[in-house]
């Protein structure tokens, strides 16, 4: 039985947010990003250290996802869009950056079950981890 403030309960929020994270990329775009963003705000001065340093890490990254896919996309097809080649790197720009935001989505989840903070160390986290 758990008990309330136990590291599993500590883990919930940061475990929502990776996950939130990952559906935003993979399933639901933009319904994820505004519960994620919702969150952000509503626990943005939460004394679950874990919990707000992972919504933060996973909004940043979300910010960075748009700047790099999106706007390297936008930019290769406006400058590329005219040949064939061009598309296909546009393609695999897409695809190679896509895959690589997932790959860190998946690695800040298992920071998140784990208990730990996605960057140790960093402004306002801490280098905790919760023992189980």
């Amino acid at each position: 039985m758990r008990h309330p403030g136990s590291p599993s309960d500590r883990n919930q929020l940061a475990i929502a947010a990776e996950s939130l994270y990952l559906i935003n990329l993979l399933a639901l775009p933009g319904i994820a990003l505004l519960i994620l963003c919702y969150l952000r705000w509503k626990y943005r001065h939460s004394s679950n250290a874990l919990g707000r340093c992972h919504l933060q890490q996973a909004c940043l990254i979300t910010g960075w996802f748009c700047l790099i896919v999106m706007g390297g996309g936008v930019t290769l097809w406006i400058l590329l869009a005219g040949s064939a080649a061009g598309i296909a790197m546009m393609l695999l720009y897409l695809i190679v950056m896509h895959t690589g935001f997932v790959l860190l989505g998946i690695f800040a989840l298992a920071k998140a079950i784990s208990g730990q903070h996605f960057h140790p160390g960093s402004r306002g986290c801490p280098e905790t981890r919760i023992e189980h």
